[in-house]
């Protein structure tokens, strides 16, 4: 199996695990496909990933179609391999392509460089998975109720999912999530509001973070970037893997 692949295997896991405790969450899964449907008609909430499998075309129709029963949005990533024998089943589907998004990877023998001294917390809680929401909300733009009801809710001790919050003098200024698979670990929502933002915070968090895995001993890790977060991620000495397909599918009447 290629790296690609087990990474979308690990991703797999990662979003069920991060999926798993919302309210009327439903979950579909294979080794290397995953859907996750929620109660919120935002596509950030209802998630499909799909690696290459001989079955994935058959996940990717089943999925599709139960998105359109419960009237659901979908945001759909695939492994490029799968995208090679899906794309023309998506497009059939009513689904667009609309980019893509950056696998990308550190490796045990990358040095992380240092950063500012920060105090780092995990968000454990009611508290501290409030303030978490609270960052990740006005970074996302997303609902507070909703962040509220699908993040905060995996803040827990036994989740598998953790949390980590990084305070200035100010108070609290970003956040990151991290979901460890053996000795990987999945980064996602790394989350600074735009006040915060050029002040070095995220850097300093997900350096703290990292080293912090490492002494525990995870040896490498593994993100889904943004553009915007891209180049801190590449000054970290993470590196790109794979440029990941993104589908969409919008709900009837709503565009895309």
């Amino acid at each position: 199996m290629d790296e690609t692949e087990e990474l979308i295997q690990l991703c797999v896991r990662a979003l069920a695990a991060q999926m798993i405790a919302a309210p009327g969450v439903e979950l579909h899964m294979t080794r290397t496909c995953v859907l996750g449907l929620t109660e919120e008609p935002l596509a950030d909430f209802n998630r499909l990933t799909l690696g290459a499998d001989p079955k994935a075309e058959e996940f990717l129709i089943r999925s599709v179609a139960r998105a359109v029963e419960r009237g659901r949005p979908l945001s759909a990533v695939m492994s490029p391999r799968a995208a090679e024998a899906l794309a023309p089943v998506a497009t059939r589907l009513g689904m667009t392509a609309v980019g893509t998004a950056p696998l990308m990877v550190l490796r045990p023998d990358v040095p992380v460089p240092p950063a500012r001294p920060t105090k780092v917390v995990r968000a454990l809680g009611p508290d501290l998975a409030a303030v978490a929401g609270d960052l990740i909300a006005a970074a996302f733009d997303e609902p507070r109720d909703i962040v509220a009801r699908y993040f905060e809710v995996c803040m827990t001790e036994t989740s598998g999912v953790e949390t980590y919050i990084a305070w200035g003098d100010a108070g609290p200024m970003c956040t990151v999530t991290v979901t460890p698979t053996g000795d990987t670990a999945g980064i996602s929502l790394m989350a600074t509001p735009p006040e915060h933002q050029r002040m070095g915070f995220g850097r300093a968090l997900l350096s703290e973070v990292i080293r912090d895995y490492r002494r525990r001993g995870m040896t490498r890790f593994h993100l889904g970037a943004s553009e915007a977060g891209r180049p801190l991620y590449d000054s970290l000495g993470f590196e790109l893997v794979a440029d990941l397909p993104v589908w969409s599918l919008a709900l009837p009447g709503k565009g895309t």
